[in-house]
């Protein structure tokens, strides 16, 4: 529109209803500013006369820059008493349509609001009609050619000459850019919520990147250039405590290894420089990675590190001295050495030193491959030969019924010292090395030995590697077992770990189905966290799923993991899976997972992991060290 047609509109005196309505309500504000004002007694400088502001003299600016704004918008307008609804050009424009081709009705208007708005509109109308009120809202329309655009609408009842309610008008503008924009910033705010500015990756109770994480750090910093990689190993002087005893009233086993790792943790910060990465690469392992630093650097640090905690008296469950020990390996960066090999290098090193009664050994350079793997395997092999497992139990809430209705069963690693640790260390290059199978078997023939000698009531959860189930003799194994011991096989959950580890798809269905044609149940363990695909929900009878740790850590005050955990209780509730949720460890949490519709929880509020039997090494059911020709083949040409 330019300015002749502008100035056109401005002469014309004939008024729109909206026009009138507004003007009538700015009469009677003045009107009753005025009355307020006399009844006040306040002293008026000047006469005020009321006077209908579209009159001849108006102003004329203002006239025309009335006109130029109600130009831009479109207007429908419905009267009661004739239910009639009509449109200007400006709105059949806004609705994709040119004017006087659209036969104008409610039901034509309907039709053009995108359905999931229509409701909403119509609440907004009679809204204002009924309460005799001004409403805005912005709704959605479908144009012809199917494009969606954002319209805002102004929704204000109008009344006759004598001042009586006659209809509606609305106006309403195009805003299909600036929602747009909206929606994005809003967008964007979100994601600033629910994205972490760090990796997740660090061990809750010290604060140091874990194992898998501190690979990755190793693996950036070998671009950078050569360094040195030191992993010290610590354990208490004397005998292990007892797990579910008291000390001078302070709680054992568990608890003292981590007041040990904590405080171990705090002598490696404390001596490490400041541009050296820490981390934690096992149970009561700890590595220092030194980037652009000599080996003899390195092994001088190395010694203060472990001087300060030899000399030092921890207070844990009593006050007790710990050993110390460290291997150091140099890489010179770039020659093809992963973090995790170096991790298990500068492990090796430390595992000689502690053998050979020195406090550290130092390696120039990383172990060959081969001589790596092997060195690997031995250690695997040696552990289930000698035995040195022990299994616990952790218990799981049932959030229904707020009773404990099941038991994980965990695997600890056994030391030489007879303290038991996690085995995720050894697992982890059990699976690597394809040396599972043995371990699983082992965990297979006590826990149902365990389950024979228990409640038949209670149900228990086996954890079983994602690389065993390609095993063709696995499910004939615990069939086997389960006539041996004369157990309920509706008392176990077989809870599936790596599935990114899994060989033998085909071979994995089969035990899965097997299973539960048996009468066990299967589950899915860190699902969300791990290298478990959503297409497992639709192949494998899964019956469980275990929602990944470090989703419920902090759920409480994060965004993203509490609509994570949501979306997944949807999904599995849909598909007649149920969920757990692991680490929970506080009552907040635990409300949370119960309105989102949980069905079992576990964690440190819940029930902490107890021993089973006394984690010292006993002759009874050893693993068999059954021997796969394939197998030893593969391991002997590397």
């Amino acid at each position: 529109m330019n300015l002749d047609e502008i100035l056109s509109l401005a002469s014309d005196r004939t008024c729109s209803e909206l026009e009138r309505a507004r003007a009538r309500r700015a009469t009677r504000r003045v009107q009753q500013e005025y009355q307020r004002a006399l009844s006040e007694g306040r002293d008026l400088t000047g006469d005020i006369e009321v006077r209908d502001p579209l009159t001849a003299d108006t102003d004329e600016a203002a006239r025309i820059t009335r006109a130029a704004q109600l130009a831009k918008l479109g207007t429908v307008t419905w009267i009661r008493a004739s239910g009639e609804l009509t449109w200007s050009d400006e709105m059949s424009l806004i609705l994709g349509y040119p004017p006087g081709t659209l036969r104008h009705s409610v039901a034509a208007l309907a039709r053009l609001v995108h359905p999931d708005d229509v409701d909403g509109v119509r609440r907004v109308v009679e809204s204002v009609w009924r309460d005799r009120t001004v409403r805005e809202t912005t709704c959605r329309v479908i144009r012809p050619d199917r494009v969606t655009r954002y319209v805002h609408c102004y929704l204000e009842y109008i009344v006759d000459g004598e001042n009586r309610p006659h209809g509606i008008i609305a106006t309403a503008r195009d805003i299909t850019e600036l929602e747009l924009a909206r929606q994005e910033q809003a967008r964007l705010a979100r994601r600033r919520e629910t994205v972490q500015a760090e990796l997740a990756g660090r061990d809750p109770v010290t604060g140091l990147f874990h194992r898998a994480r501190f690979a990755d750090e190793i693996d950036t910093a070998q671009r950078g250039g050569p360094g040195v990689l030191l992993v010290v190993a610590v354990e208490p002087v004397g005998p292990a405590l007892d797990p579910d005893a008291d000390v001078d009233g302070e709680p054992g086993g568990a608890d003292e290894q981590e007041r040990l790792a904590v405080a171990v943790a705090q002598v490696v910060r404390r001596v490490a420089r400041r541009s050296d990465v820490c981390g934690l690469t096992g149970p009561n392992e700890f590595g220092v990675l030194m980037q652009r630093t000599t080996l003899s650097s390195a092994t001088a640090l190395a010694e203060v590190i472990i001087d300060g905690i030899r000399s030092q008296s921890f207070v844990l469950g009593r006050t007790r001295l710990v050993d110390a020990w460290g291997g150091l390996v140099r890489y010179q960066g770039r020659d093809g050495s992963r973090g995790v090999d170096l991790i298990v290098d500068a492990e090796t090193a430390w595992r000689r030193a502690r053998a050979t009664g020195v406090a550290r050994v130092a390696l120039d350079q990383p172990a060959a491959e081969d001589e790596r793997r092997e060195l690997c395997r031995s250690r695997v092999r040696a552990t289930v030969a000698e035995n040195r497992f022990t299994l616990y139990t952790q218990p799981i809430l049932d959030l229904r019924l707020n009773q404990i209705t099941r038991q994980e069963i965990l695997l600890r690693v056994v030391n030489d010292g007879g303290q038991a640790h996690s085995a995720s260390t050894l697992l982890g290059d059990a699976e690597r090395l394809d040396e599972i199978l043995p371990i699983d078997r082992w965990v297979i023939d006590r826990t149902i030995e365990l389950i024979a000698r228990g409640p038949r009531t209670s149900h228990y959860q086996v954890n079983l590697s994602g690389r065993s189930l390609g095993d063709p003799h696995l499910l004939e194994r615990v069939q086997q077992r389960l006539q041996q011991y004369d157990v309920d096989p509706g008392q176990i959950t077989f809870e599936i770990t790596e599935t990114a580890r899994i060989g033998n798809l085909t071979e994995a269905h089969n035990f899965a189905y097997g299973i539960r044609q048996l009468g066990c149940q299967l589950a899915l363990d860190d699902f969300g966290s791990g290298h478990v695909p959503f297409a497992f929900l639709t192949y494998f009878p899964v019956d469980l799923v275990k929602v990944g740790g470090e989703f419920i850590a902090g759920i409480e005050h994060s965004v993203a993991n509490r609509g994570i955990v949501r979306s997944i209780v949807e999904m599995c509730r849909a598909l007649g899976i149920r969920t757990a949720a692991e680490h929970v460890e506080d009552e907040a949490t635990m409300n949370l997972l119960r309105d989102y519709g949980v069905d079992f929880a576990q964690g440190y509020l819940v029930g902490k992991p107890k021993p089973v039997t006394s984690p010292a090494r006993t002759p009874v059911a050893p693993a068999e060290p059954e021997v796969d020709p394939e197998r030893e083949l593969r391991a002997a040409t590397g």
